[in-house]
């Protein structure tokens, strides 16, 4: 029986410990569309290293009216993780997409689903390493 335990415990550790050096493949975005759709996907999966996906290395998210900024996905994922408190979606509606080449520009409206977080986003996207991200995120705005 006590073989039966080392056994199982063992089996545990070596999967748990497989596990945790696996590296997830997160789907690139094809479109900034689906870009939006993997973000609303990532928000309610409260999975921020999906979310980190979506940003480019050295992307910038405006935090707030005076310009204040969060720099790289880190930073953004810091500024990002209050808002997977809510237990709730992200509904998002492109209102304008600009492609140039591999670079868009985006309006967008989104709100978190049954609460009254709201907002018009501005939002540069480039597309990058077979995929879009976002280079500029302005989720208010401003």
């Amino acid at each position: 029986m006590n073989a039966i335990k080392i056994l199982l415990i063992s089996m545990s550790i070596f999967i748990f410990n497989a596990n945790a050096n696996e590296t997830v493949n997160y789907s690139k975005p094809q479109s900034p569309d689906e870009l939006h759709s993997l973000f609303a996907q990532y928000f309610q999966a409260k999975n921020l290293e999906g979310l980190k996906t979506l940003f480019a290395k050295n992307a910038k998210y405006i935090l707030d009216v005076e310009g204040n900024t969060a720099i790289g996905q880190d930073e953004i994922a810091k500024a990002l993780k209050p808002y997977l408190s809510f237990d709730s979606e992200m509904l998002t509606l492109s209102k304008s997409i600009h492609i140039n080449g591999n670079i868009a520009l985006i309006r967008s409206d989104w709100k978190v689903a049954n609460s009254e977080i709201s907002g018009t986003a501005l939002e540069v996207m480039q597309y990058q390493n077979g995929g879009w991200v976002y280079i500029i995120d302005n989720p208010n705005g401003y």
